[in-house]
């Protein structure tokens, strides 16, 4: 805050536009005419406007800010000061001096007494100037430059100077682009001049902080501390330039993007406890419907049940959150600098007030109830019958001609609404409706030029197209396996490569210092379309490997019965997974995405993403790419601890699954005791089936990291490597994980007893 502060002095508002000197005159005028204002001044600010060559060292420097100050600048800025504290002035500067801001001087090792040589963009010939002195800041004049609360890298200059080399080099006027005002009282009378300026300038104030600044239309900055507190909610607002490297993209979009990620996959391990939850129960469930009890009660007590568990759940989460959140603040304030754009070293500190944690309680809790009224819903429409006596429900498709039969002899009105909607679903889950949805959201986001939409468009489509495969393929007689094999294919194959093509630019941006495809730098269709770049190979990949893990299986089992000791179980310890397939597509598909994210930010940052020096360069270059280097591994680690989180999330779910298993198969176990197997056996057989799974989500994560990050190192002409070491930590690191939720289940299972299994159910 005090660093802001500084940049701005004792300015309070600015107004940017393509003024004529006419104009300028004319608004200096009434401005300093107001009661509010103490004085007024008008400068020459040009970003990005001005290379300059140091003639002592050599170096050039290029895409400077040039700022043009007059004599009385100093009467609305205030005192300007050296690096030393001393007192230094503008209006005493000499034709041929120039004042060098903080970051300028920083960058490239300028003294006092350095002569410099400046060509200005857009104008002919150069401009030889004596550094006079060295400022301990660099001003800020505009609102946009406040916002992002970088550094920026200034040359001051007299304005008179300025004008007389625009004249001379293009023989046109350079009139001021940018009135600074200070107010009588200082921010307090803020509200009043803006005011003011609006009615004068018809136009509104600029509180956004637009970045960078366009001097071809009027804009209205406010500089008061209320808006010099404003940072966006960028956590790394005070390092402009991070965020146009390849490691700042990946904090500012892929951490938003996992973030969301591991928020869906903790609401699907939620989804997940509570089917288990309502197993367990299962015949309770089904005999309280049979004495009377309604849905909406059944739907209750599964609410009242969960609301105590997600009130235990939440206080370690919140302290997990803030341990997170305080190691994202430490590895962006010990960043190192890179160049002018940046403050390096700005601490950012972690604040809590008890209103924040009391709002994340509250939505901790309550999104936790609405996962378990959703999963009760649908928990409580299970057939009654088939619950008592815990049966599985009948999977029984009802046909559209009866569906349609039924909507017209229907008598009530209501009893045809509900029939619509079956109707409705129908065609859905058969997939012309689906189709049409589809086609509607792929032509509204051509319409509105929306990438991500097209893509959520496309993606519906391909799902439309597989389930109407499967349909027509029950309608021309097709086996049922065989129809839901090819409409699986047809989804998977098609998610992947339509992922694979069009998630290709966004990725190359995300991680690489390539332009993002659309060429502007719009961070929610980026962040979507990073969110589906991600999402729709992996899970058309996942859908892919499970349609087909009847083959991955039945060469495992081959492996297997080489081996001796697990001969015996490796056909008993796969037959688990391949039934409950939608138990082990959840637990895949955690664990394959949390295994893709860490391997794909790791193989990258660590091989292709890291600079090489080239011996033939400078030193300062070498300063700079090592820098970069440093962001980069700093950012991977941060990234790589953060994501453990998810890795942990498809552990739980593989020893859920692990748990519900053992009281499941408790009288199958027994049976293969009775027959001879072993505790040994049992315990490898529950430990081979998690390795099953594991074995799965590996090959999916790598598979499709190796594939993506050797499309960019082909895009960006660089060698694919794989960090080996890194790489195998993280494979072990995942199976001795998920061994340590499943030994407990194992250990359960192994200590059933035949006799006692074989005799009573539970």
């Amino acid at each position: 805050m005090a660093d802001r502060l500084l940049k701005v002095g004792d300015v309070d508002e600015s107004v940017s536009s393509h003024f004529t000197q006419a104009q300028i005159d004319s608004a200096l005028t009434q401005i300093r005419q107001q009661a509010g204002v103490q004085a007024a001044t008008a400068v020459y600010l040009r970003p990005l406007g001005v290379d300059f060559r140091v003639q002592r060292t050599g170096t050039l420097q290029t895409n400077q800010y040039i700022l043009g100050v007059p004599p009385d600048f100093e009467h609305t800025y205030g005192s300007l000061h050296n690096s030393q504290g001393q007192t230094v002035s503008s209006a005493s500067l000499r034709s041929g001096e120039v004042l060098l801001s903080r970051s300028v001087a920083r960058s490239l090792d300028i003294k006092p007494g350095d002569h410099i040589q400046l060509t200005m963009h857009g104008q002919n010939g150069t401009l030889n100037a004596l550094v006079r002195d060295i400022l301990s800041n660099d001003p800020v004049m505009t609102g946009g430059e406040l916002a992002a609360n970088g550094s920026y890298p200034e040359i001051l200059l007299p304005l008179e100077m300025l004008q007389q080399f625009s004249l001379h080099s293009t023989h046109q006027s350079l009139p001021p682009n940018l009135i600074c005002i200070k107010n009588v009282g200082g921010p307090g009378s803020s509200q009043a001049v803006l005011t003011f300026l609006e009615r004068y300038f018809h136009t509104p104030t600029d509180t956004h902080g637009r970045l960078p600044v366009t001097f071809n239309s009027t804009i209205i900055h406010p500089l008061n501390p209320k808006f010099v507190e404003y940072t966006g909610g960028n956590p790394v607002a005070n390092k402009g330039d991070f965020l146009t490297t390849s490691a700042g993209r990946q904090v500012d979009l892929f951490l938003p993007v996992c973030t969301g990620l591991l928020i869906s996959m903790g609401l699907l391990l939620l989804v997940l406890l509570c089917l288990f939850l309502a197993a367990d129960r299962r015949m309770e469930l089904g005999m309280a419907r049979a004495i009377g009890l309604q849905r909406h009660h059944l739907v209750q007590a599964l609410l009242i049940e969960c609301c105590g568990y997600s009130l235990l759940a939440v206080v370690p989460g919140v302290l997990l959150g803030l341990g997170a959140l305080k190691l994202e603040l430490l590895t962006l304030s010990t960043l190192p600098s890179l160049s002018f754009t940046s403050s390096a070293g700005f601490p950012l500190q972690l604040w809590i007030n008890w209103q924040s944690v009391l709002m994340v309680l509250c939505v901790g809790v309550l999104t936790t109830l609405i996962m378990t009224w959703l999963t009760g819903i649908w928990i409580s429409h299970g057939n009654i019958v088939t619950t008592i006596r815990n049966l599985d429900d009948p999977h029984r498709q009802v046909s559209l001609k009866d569906l349609l039969s039924e909507l017209k002899t229907a008598p009530a009105l209501t009893r045809r609404g509900v029939i619509l909607l079956r109707l409705l679903r129908a065609f859905f889950m058969r997939g012309p409706l689906c189709l049409l949805v589809g086609y509607l959201v792929l032509r509204l986001g051509q319409i509105l030029v929306v990438g991500w939409l097209e893509q959520l468009g496309v993606g519906v489509l391909i799902g439309g197209g597989g389930l109407f495969l499967t349909w027509l393929s029950t309608v021309f007689r097709f086996p049922v396996a065989l129809a839901r094999w090819l409409g699986r294919m047809l989804v998977g194959l098609g998610w992947l490569l339509y992922g694979l093509q069009t998630g290709a630019g966004t990725l190359l941006f995300v991680f690489s210092t390539t332009l993002p495809p659309s060429g502007q730098l719009n961070n929610e269709e980026l962040l979507l379309g990073l969110l589906f770049s991600l999402l729709m190979p992996l899970i058309g990949l996942v859908v892919l490997v499970l349609s087909n893990s009847d083959g991955l299986a039945n060469a495992l089992h081959m492996l297997l019965r080489q081996v001796p000791a697990l001969a015996p179980i490796s056909r008993t310890s796969l037959s688990y997974p391949l039934t409950f397939r939608f138990r082990t597509g959840v637990a895949v598909s955690l664990l394959s995405l949390v295994l893709f994210l860490v391997m794909l930010i790791m193989t990258n940052n660590f091989g292709i993403g890291q600079q090489l020096v080239d011996t033939s360069s400078s030193s300062s270059d070498a300063l700079f790419i090592a820098a970069q280097n440093a962001y980069t591994m700093s950012i991977t680690r941060f990234l790589i601890s953060y994501l453990v989180i998810g890795i942990l999330f498809g552990a739980v779910s593989i020893g859920v699954i692990a748990i519900r298993a053992v009281a499941e198969r408790r009288q199958q176990i027994g049976m293969l005791r009775a027959l001879g197997f072993s505790r040994i056996l049992v315990r490898r057989s529950f430990l081979l089936e998690t390795s099953f799974i594991v074995t799965l989500s590996l090959l999916i994560g790598t598979t499709l990291t190796w594939w993506l990050v050797s499309q960019i190192a082909y895009a960006t002409s660089k060698d694919f490597s794989v960090p080996l070491l890194p790489t195998l930590d993280l494979l072990l690191g995942c199976y001795l994980v998920s061994f340590v939720c499943t030994v407990v289940p194992a250990q359960q299972a192994s200590g059933i007893i035949p006799a006692e299994a074989l005799r009573y159910e539970d």
